[in-house]
């Protein structure tokens, strides 16, 4: 009686741990413990790498309640760190916006009509990580609200992500970013201010004179497609003059 009652416990104990096992096996897992732990990975895998100057044209598609609405050519250019110049349907349009010292610039008839204090997370998350140094990215991470503290894994149109902002992949309203686990690249970007979620896919990366360049780009509001974003003519300056990103030279400039 006493051995038929230890090969029960035994087997009891044995089936617990295997489930045990079994459950933990199923748990999504990451070797980064926090957002500060992939950001500092990130800017350690491709520091020195990660091009400095990214120039580009894009059709910049608009949606209404998935009905195209109207289509622009747009002319960008980056330069590290945070400077992004935009010129909505060319330079003779007098229209765009200067990103720069964490602030955005608007025009129109080449006249500065508002201007107002901004971290821009996709040129933060896309760029500015391989550049600036961990603990400035993880600050500016923290203005945006983003919570380093959660992590999970997931699936992202076939390849594997690390999440950052919230343990639930299937969140979708949380803010959060999602990189690409092997070749530590952002993926997707989910902010959510006042209730107002804006979903940002980076989507069909290449690699274009061994830079990984995502080449479209899809905006969502609350779920809702916006905006489409598709790049060409892309090259990769050595150089970038840094008045094309003083708002006082936007008339003037030329790229």
């Amino acid at each position: 009686m006493e051995k038929h009652t230890f090969t029960q416990s035994a087997c009891l104990l044995l089936a617990l741990l295997l489930f045990s096992c079994l459950s933990y096996a199923g748990m999504p897992k990451t070797k980064y413990k926090s957002g500060a732990a992939l950001v500092k990975a990130m800017h350690k895998h491709w520091q020195g790498k990660w091009y400095p100057n990214f120039k580009f044209e894009q059709r910049a598609i608009f949606y209404d309640k998935g009905t195209v609405t109207k289509e622009e050519v747009w002319q960008e250019i980056y330069s590290q760190p945070s400077r992004l110049h935009i010129r909505f349907d060319g330079f003779e349009s007098g229209k765009g916006v200067i990103f720069a010292q964490d602030s955005v610039y608007s025009f129109t008839d080449n006249n500065l009509t508002a201007s107002k204090a901004q971290i821009h997370p996709l040129v933060l998350l896309s760029f500015d990580v391989y550049f600036y140094k961990p603990e400035v990215t993880v600050a500016k991470l923290q203005q945006l609200n983003f919570d380093l503290n959660k992590t999970t894994t997931a699936d992202w149109k076939g390849r594997k992500a690390i999440v950052v902002g919230t343990t639930n992949a299937a969140d979708s309203s949380s803010s959060q970013f999602w990189v690409d686990a092997e070749r530590l690249y952002v993926l997707r970007i989910v902010t959510n201010n006042g209730g107002i979620t804006r979903d940002v896919e980076m989507n069909n990366y290449k690699l274009l004179e061994n830079n990984w360049v995502a080449t479209e780009i899809v905006f969502k509001t609350n779920g809702e497609t916006t905006m489409r974003e598709e790049y060409y003519n892309i090259s990769f300056p050595d150089t970038a003059d840094n008045a094309w990103f003083e708002p006082t030279n936007f008339k003037n400039t030329r790229w």
